[in-house]
């Protein structure tokens, strides 16, 4: 976690830093990063770097923290209508054409190097940022939907934010196990998975009528 001295940087200040670690942990793979790189990338001096940040991972943890947040607040404010839409995307990005992705290009550029981070990066985004983040969100989402009628009856709200947390990292642990790198691949393997658990969160016929709501209209 960033210490406090980062967070007391002005907004303008934390998002120049942000957007140049991003640059930089796209075009490079995280191994070959070294801290000399990471310092002449965000222009700074080790004495300024280590008063914001534990090291390299502590950033690269923060700036994935970042996106996170950033699409649970946009999925947060959305519609009743897209509370389903959610689930089918989870955090790790659009499964359904017709929810919008809240990131911009670098930024879900960012979210792709999930799959060539090490794994002891990955577990550890998973388990200080992820495990963290998404687990109250998606507990709010299942409540809103329960009030709203759209659950089965016996879902435990616990379990299923646990399932949905951990299918994010055991998605990515997938695609590398079996070094699936095409996208379209990628998408829909997820979707099918998001798909899966998505119905298992309601009965069959307002499973069916809500992916009718997700259908774009015919021209």
């Amino acid at each position: 976690m960033p210490k406090n001295t980062f967070f007391r940087l002005d907004e303008a200040r934390r998002e120049e830093i942000s957007n140049s670690a991003m640059q930089l942990f796209v075009d490079h793979l995280y191994e070959d990063i070294t801290m000399k790189m990471v310092l002449d990338r965000l222009s700074m001096h080790p004495g300024t770097f280590y008063r914001y940040f534990e090291d390299k991972d502590d950033l690269y943890c923060q700036l994935i923290r970042n996106l996170t947040r950033k699409r649970a607040a946009y999925f947060k404010n959305h519609t009743e209508d897209s509370l389903f839409p959610f689930f089918l995307s989870g955090l790790f990005g659009n499964v359904n054409s017709t929810l919008t992705e809240p990131l911009n290009e670098l930024e879900i550029r960012l979210t792709e190097t999930f799959l060539t981070i090490p794994e002891n990066i990955l577990l550890k985004v998973y388990l200080e940022v992820l495990k963290g983040e998404s687990f109250p969100l998606i507990k709010d989402m299942l409540r809103r939907m329960r009030v709203d009628g759209y659950l089965r009856p016996d879902i435990d709200d616990d379990l299923i934010a646990f399932m949905f947390e951990s299918m994010q990292f055991n998605l990515v642990m997938f695609h590398r196990e079996f070094a699936i790198k095409d996208a379209a691949l990628q998408h829909k393997i997820n979707k099918y998975f998001a798909d899966f658990m998505g119905h298992g969160l309601l009965e069959d016929q307002q499973y069916a009528e809500m992916l009718s709501k997700l259908k774009p209209a015919k021209e």
